[in-house]
């Protein structure tokens, strides 16, 4: 399975393929704007990652402009001729007649605005979906609906692509240093999107049917005495919820077991998550640890047992016991579930580590019950949100790391936002006064923003990144360079002591470097366009050059980067060389921009000769010998 270049690939796919992008996006456009289906359907998130594909000229912005424009054209024409056809009976048929907020919203919001509202709500989402079948069942004249709707198709589609324009080409500079960077940016900021979106969705339908499904199955247990114990001291206050909750948990853990025994011996999961490792593995680079090493520490050991004992100690001191007591219960279960799961998957006991999945989850979604309560009705499920999007973020740096296989860390997720409602449940049937828990809001975020930096410090080894046998078994010959320059072949192949290389080309006026990230990304930022430019980093296998060279030809800059070679025999190294020229992206941005690789290479023997190397063709390449320094006779 390869696990580079795919980034590349949907790239060229989207620009050799741009009828079937334009349907994509017609279909997204459409379904974003017919009646009903655009309240639950996330096609404004949709638009705005494509923006960022404009930004970054993967994908042309008027076709895009015309087909987003097009789809939503026709799903407000489908939905007005729906409320044209229907009339007054569309407010009595099914689903219409489960939302009529939304209904009572759409018709005031076209009595204040008359006409123009269908421009406006084109912008306001609440009510985007509705205005068009409003306007039909009051009985707009076709003509004049026709041309207001293209008018407001026309505007809306640049409104939504715009920001992600703005992103897409804010980092496109960095794009070109770094386009594994700028990928990952769009997959989390997808990511979040998506999970605001769920969060809302799932939050919205399940609040207002609560009580009644409670109610059914304290019911349920008071008919079933033998069975009703499972459930009973969960939903009725008035019954002890020790049994109940260890119930529960027994059957959490064994139904967590089988179904990880189960997915240990399925092809199908096991081909999943080779893939998932893949996709995971593209984004390795130095220029995407820092962000993601943060993302793993949210869940170190470290930042749950002290988010536990802060939350506890205050707890303690507001002698808020009831609340203390389904606290210390939900940390101390879900940090044991997830010792459990790790032994289970990696066979060995991790007793401190940053993958401890369930137990963060967990322990984000109780906190999310306990605050929840105190906000505005219209505000209570930001706080799910919040810890959605920061539990998402962290199964994904688990991934990124290979910490967790993709069936695990999606088991623990669920598995855990199960028993974080199981004790919620329980706890909130004995408690139903709500706190003002603004110390506890702020404990939760000040751990979640500073104690992974204390995790970090202490703990540096646990985001090592130990690569899966099949991913680390598999021999690429290229290094990725820039967003425009694809790969680069490592044809030159090196035996011996760097350092007596670099030494021999040092006389030849080559120049070494330090490698560096983001000090040439400063560097290129502050540099006079005519100064000293960077040489900035390619990558292999995710790794930075072990050593960069660089001689100046003319206008021309000459770059040996050498790395490590992929088989085991020591003093065994890869290198290629690349030509720069002085480049300038966006009037601020200077650094030696890539020309192409080095074809001809018959300057480069002559300095490789006059340093003392033994070169030799193959069909691979060069093979460069390093002759020993001769020892001095004391």
């Amino acid at each position: 399975m390869e696990a580079e270049g795919w980034i590349k690939d949907v790239f060229d796919w989207v620009q050799q393929n741009p009828n079937w992008t334009g349907l994509i996006i017609f279909a997204f456009s459409f379904l974003e704007s017919l009646l009903l289906v655009g309240i639950v359907f996330p096609g404004a998130a949709f638009l705005v990652s494509l923006g960022a594909l404009i930004g970054l000229g993967v994908l042309d912005f008027y076709s895009a402009w015309f087909w987003a424009s097009f789809g939503g054209f026709c799903g407000d024409g489908l939905s007005f001729w729906i409320g044209h056809y229907y009339r007054e009976r569309l407010l009595t048929m099914w689903p219409i007649k489960r939302f009529p907020h939304l209904i009572d919203n759409g018709q005031r919001f076209l009595k204040k605005y008359g006409g123009v509202s269908i421009v406006i709500g084109r912008f306001v989402g609440p009510v985007r979906p509705i205005i068009p079948a409003i306007v039909g069942i009051m009985g707009m004249p076709v003509s004049r609906y026709i041309l207001i709707s293209l008018l407001a198709s026309f505007l809306w589609a640049p409104f939504y692509l715009l920001p992600g324009i703005l992103f897409g080409s804010a980092i496109e500079s960095m794009a070109k240093v770094a386009v594994k960077l700028a990928a990952l940016s769009l997959v989390l900021a997808a990511l979040v999107w998506l999970i605001f979106w769920l969060i809302q969705f799932v939050y919205h339908l399940f609040v207002p049917r609560a009580y009644r499904w409670l109610s059914r199955v304290l019911a349920w247990s008071q008919k079933h005495p033998k069975l009703g114990r499972i459930t009973s001291g969960l939903v009725d206050p008035r019954q002890p919820e020790t049994g109940s909750l260890a119930m529960m948990a027994f059957i959490l853990a064994i139904f967590t077991v089988l179904v990880i025994a189960f997915m240990a011996g399925n092809q199908l999961l096991i081909d999943w998550n080779q893939t998932s490792e893949g996709f995971f593995y593209t984004f390795h680079n130095p220029w995407t640890l820092p962000l993601m090493q943060w993302l793993l520490y949210l869940g170190h050991d470290l930042v749950l047992w002290l988010m536990t004992g802060l939350v506890a100690a205050w707890l303690i001191y507001r002698r808020l016991h009831l609340v203390l007591g389904h606290w210390l219960i939900l940390s101390f279960s879900a940090y044991l579930f997830s010792v459990i799961i790790c032994r289970i998957d990696h066979g060995q006991w991790h007793f401190v580590s940053s993958h401890h999945a369930f137990w963060y989850v967990a322990l984000c979604a109780f906190w999310a019950i306990l605050v929840a309560g105190a906000y505005p009705i219209k505000w209570r499920s930001w706080p799910y949100i919040v810890t959605a999007v920061l539990a998402a973020l962290y199964l994904f740096a688990t991934l990124f790391f290979f910490k967790l296989t993709l069936p695990i860390a999606l088991l623990s997720g669920i598995m855990a936002a199960i028993w974080a409602m199981v004790v919620g449940i329980a706890f909130r049937t004995r408690y139903r006064r709500q706190f003002l828990g603004l110390p506890l809001k702020l404990i939760f975020l000040i751990t979640t923003l500073t104690a992974p930096i204390a995790a970090w410090l202490f703990f540096p080894n646990s985001s090592h990144i130990e690569k899966p046998q099949w991913l680390s078994q598999q021999d690429y010959n290229t290094t990725t360079g820039w967003a425009n320059t694809g790969k680069q072949q490592l044809d030159i192949h090196i035996t011996g002591e760097l350092q007596t290389l670099k030494t021999g080309l040092a006389g030849q006026g080559w120049q070494a470097l330090p490698v560096k990230t983001w000090a040439n990304l400063i560097t290129a930022l502050a540099v006079n366009k005519n100064g000293n430019l960077p040489v900035l980093s390619y990558v292999h296998k995710g790794e930075l050059e072990y050593l960069l060279m660089t001689k100046t030809h003319g206008e021309q800059l000459w770059a040996l980067r050498v790395w490590p070679d992929s088989s085991a025999q020591a003093k065994q190294w890869s290198a290629t060389v690349t030509r720069h020229k002085r480049d300038t992206d966006w009037w601020f941005f200077h650094h030696w921009g890539f020309v192409e690789t080095l074809t001809d290479k018959s300057d480069l023997f002559v300095d490789f000769t006059k340093a003392g190397l033994l070169v030799t063709q193959s069909t691979n390449g060069w093979q460069v010998t390093i002759n020993p320094e001769p020892q001095k006779s004391p």
